[in-house]
């Protein structure tokens, strides 16, 4: 009989980019999830280059570290 191990939780993220304005600059709705099987999706604007990969690296990080929220025993602060 084959043991169910526990499986971590798949993160997703979706990046919409357009270009608005006069002069024209990069803005960007990016919506994610770290445990893409609850419901909560979080979304943020951007705008810039930087700025979106900035939060792209933020996500990523949080992904790579394993510092899902709730992923802390409850007696922790």
């Amino acid at each position: 009989m084959a043991s169910a191990t526990a499986r971590k939780p798949t993160a997703v993220l979706v990046v919409v980019a357009w270009s608005e304005g006069q002069p024209a600059r990069l803005v960007a709705r990016i919506t994610y999830t770290l445990d893409a099987t609850q419901p909560q999706r979080i979304t943020v604007s951007a705008s810039g280059k930087d700025e979106i990969a900035a939060t792209v690296r933020h996500w990523l990080d949080t992904v790579a570290t394993g510092a899902i929220p709730g992923d802390a025993p409850v007696t922790q602060p």
